[in-house]
């Protein structure tokens, strides 16, 4: 076997694992959104829930709630939208990246009538007694958390393709993956919705972001070889 047959072979390997711990991860977000919505939302076995709440107690003080009050904006359609705005017209206008600016406004879009179709299909009510005023909507699953997972999970796949210095994209990406998980944990702290509904919405993330940039990126390819040459 030459140098070059051994090149491909090993990149084909390569690529089969990383398909495979995609594959896993993909199956296994699904499995447990689906668990959720049966077992914890349609049967109401809500004993993880209760734990949760119960451990948080103990670090509930108006300083932390103030801290998860500023925290949790960011995760609202009052920062997501300006944002998907702003990434939309930076890579349309600044970058002239006309495709993968209606990548992002379609990621965004679609996920907005992902979370309010199952919201609309659960009914599942908040909890009873948040520290904050004026929550509206259904519970299942936590809006804040699926679109904060998707906006700052769609920032991480911008930078993991795009050239840069990598200690800065491993910066960034552990950022953003952290600062998205401060907003999930920021809606349970705040008694606005139940550990279930934010682990569901890290779930739903996994699938729909991972579906929808797997079909953009195989509809990418397929324009691009019906271009005539």
């Amino acid at each position: 076997m030459n140098s070059s047959t051994s090149a491909v072979t090993q990149k084909a390997k390569g690529l089969s694992v990383r398909f495979l711990i995609v594959a896993g991860i993909f199956l296994a977000a699904l499995f447990i959104f689906i668990f959720i919505a049966n077992e914890m939302v349609l049967e109401n076995e809500n004993h993880l829930d209760h734990i949760a709440f119960t451990d948080l107690k103990s670090i509930t003080n108006p300083s932390t709630t103030y801290w998860m009050t500023f925290i949790t904006f960011f995760g609202s359609s009052y920062f997501l939208l300006p944002a998907y705005i702003f990434l939309i017209l930076y890579f349309l206008v600044f970058k002239k990246n006309r495709k993968l600016s209606l990548d992002v406004a379609s990621i965004g879009i679609t996920s907005g009538i992902i979370l309010f179709s199952l919201k609309a299909i659960f009914h599942r009510h908040r909890p009873l007694d948040p520290l904050v005023q004026n929550v509206n909507g259904f519970s299942f699953p936590s809006g804040h958390s699926f679109s904060s997972f998707t906006f700052f999970g769609l920032l991480i796949f911008i930078l993991w393709n795009h050239n840069m210095n990598p200690i800065v994209r491993w910066i960034f990406t552990i950022f953003f993956f952290l600062f998205a998980c401060a907003i999930a944990f920021s809606r349970v702290y705040l008694h606005v919705h139940y550990a279930s509904d934010v682990i569901a919405g890290l779930c739903l993330c996994i699938v729909w972001l991972g579906a929808s940039l797997w079909l953009l990126k195989k509809y990418g390819k397929k324009a691009n070889e019906n271009i005539p040459a």
